[in-house]
């Protein structure tokens, strides 16, 4: 039986670019990488209604976040 974990894994397989592969045109991993290296592998995600909804608070205070792209708020310097 597959646990909870492994479910939202498979569910967010290949929905993100690469960073590797942004940064640097290659992946160590190939095609075992849990990440889309074009846009033809890119896989769409449900996202919860509130996804990038609200500011990062680290983001408006200090300019940078250490979820980058990732982050599930908003990067902008600008409060609402």
């Amino acid at each position: 039986m597959r646990s909870n974990q492994q479910d939202k894994k498979s569910n967010l397989y290949k929905t993100e670019f690469c960073r590797s592969m942004e940064d640097t045109g290659e992946c160590r991993y190939g095609n075992k990488c849990q990440f889309a290296h074009s846009k033809d592998e890119l896989r769409s995600v449900d996202r919860h209604p509130k996804y990038k909804t609200q500011l990062c608070k680290t983001f408006y205070e200090t300019g940078d976040c250490p979820y980058g792209r990732r982050c599930c708020f908003i990067h902008s310097n600008v409060m609402p």
